[in-house]
């Protein structure tokens, strides 16, 4: 076994190991994914309220008591609109205001630079007559006001704040006298790099709605663009590679789900919204690769780890059996730090395969079920801290996703069990040599 781990432990040690991750490193650390990675982060409690809405006036549709024509649904749906709806509203500033705060700019004014930008490119103002000739009225468009602008808003937050720090470090600003006071100072300093955002990015949406005749608007190109390499990524074979990368930044001490998790969001989210949106209107929601991303966490936290820790339970090491009495209950709701860091699971080259190999094989095991029609998508965005199953359950309102975590579980109990009885055997065995040399140094 010794010789294993040392093999184990040369792979860990290997040049392509040491770049993987280095490389993880510099994206957590970079500022513009930090910047995002706090507003998305952020909107979490904005998504739940949505959530919460969306459930009230879904639920009772399950048991007919109205239709999603009515009017009763529709107002108890608004707040759903209010919030998940205009998302890419709410990312737009936030990603500017903390993208400027880490370069010590003025964030407030950066964020409305940014917001009024995206509503620029992304909401034009049009003037509509409703279908019976009775009232003209002048509305915003609100189609990428939702997740669907979500790429939209991230692209323009962080662009438009580099061109504001451009200005500002060319004095390309408005300077007022020392004795004005410094509220009115930064609204005139805040005018000029404005001017240019407006310029460049309603400059550049009109003239392309110019040229395509009004078929091609700067936010659905922008979609078109990402869509191409973002198709491989929102993909069965995508979330396997993405699981495997996410896990196994993990075992270097990276938070590898954070990583993934921040470039997978906008496309879980529009998916979801899509998903949303068909049963708004009273159609099915559909299957969509991203789904598959939560099967990496379900049963315990990313890995999978729960049922790791249910295994670690009957093990001999006194070590073993304290962490997992520990982890037990956060586990219960999706939080394995105690599992991982108390084992550990990083840098252990015994844990960090089945780690790798759990929510693999989860994977393939959901997407089967999402294949057979047994297990439903979601169409509930549910990014919050709950019980085992219950996220699963409300994302899809469906008794048979609750049965997801139970796969994960099944599958993590024997993945494990080879990897942790070798474990468990190393620790036992230094356990009980250091006890032997503690009697007999008493």
């Amino acid at each position: 076994m010794e010789a294993k781990q040392s093999k184990m432990d040369k792979v860990f040690e290997s040049k392509f190991m040491k770049g993987l991750q280095r490389f993880g490193e510099k994206i957590a650390t970079n500022k513009g994914f930090s910047a995002i990675s706090k507003s998305l982060m952020a909107t979490m409690g904005i998504i739940l309220v949505g959530a919460v809405f969306q459930i009230v006036a879904t639920i009772p549709t399950l048991f007919g008591w109205y239709t999603t024509s009515d009017q009763i649904y529709t107002i108890l749906y608004t707040p759903y609109n209010m919030t998940m709806g205009l998302i890419s509203v709410f990312l737009a500033f936030m990603i500017a205001y903390n993208y400027a705060k880490s370069f010590d700019m003025k964030p407030m004014q950066n964020g409305i630079v940014s917001l009024v930008c995206f509503l620029a490119v992304s909401a034009p103002i049009q003037t509509v007559t409703l279908a019976d000739g009775s009232t003209t009225m002048t509305v915003l468009n609100s189609s990428y006001l939702g997740a669907q602008g979500m790429f939209v808003a991230i692209i323009i937050a962080i662009l438009s704040v580099k061109l504001t720090r451009f200005c500002e470090k060319h004095n390309i600003v408005i300077k007022m006298p020392d004795v004005v006071p410094s509220f009115l100072s930064d609204a005139f300093s805040a005018a000029l790099p404005m001017f240019f955002n407006l310029l460049v990015w309603f400059g550049v949406g009109t003239v392309l709605s110019l040229l395509t005749a009004g078929q091609m608007t700067l936010p659905l190109l922008i979609t078109y663009v990402l869509s191409i390499p973002l198709s491989a990524l929102n993909s069965v074979p995508g979330m396997l590679v993405i699981s495997i990368f996410a896990c196994l930044l993990w075992t270097f001490g990276i938070h590898g789900t954070m990583v993934v998790f921040i470039a997978l969001l906008a496309i879980l989210m529009q998916n979801i919204g899509a998903n949303a949106a068909a049963v708004a209107a009273g159609g099915k929601p559909v299957f969509y690769a991203s789904l598959l991303i939560s099967s990496m966490m379900t049963a315990g936290g990313t890995g999978n780890t729960f049922g790791l820790v249910l295994r670690g339970l009957r093990c001999k090491s006194e070590q073993v059996r304290a962490v997992s009495k520990v982890a037990i209950v956060p586990g219960l709701f999706g939080i394995n730090e105690p599992a991982t860091f108390g084992y550990p699971i990083m840098y252990n080259p015994i844990l960090a395969i089945p780690f790798m190999l759990t929510p693999l094989i989860t994977m393939i095991v959901v997407w089967a079920g999402y294949l057979i029609g047994f297990f439903k998508p979601a169409y509930v965005m549910m990014f919050s801290l709950m019980p085992i199953g219950v996220g699963e359950f409300l994302g899809a309102m469906a008794w048979q996703n609750l049965l997801i975590p139970v796969v994960g579980i099944i599958i993590g109990y024997f993945v494990y069990y080879p990897f942790i009885k070798a474990y468990d055997k190393e620790l036992y065995t230094k356990e009980q040599a250091a006890l032997e040399a503690e009697t007999t140094e008493s």
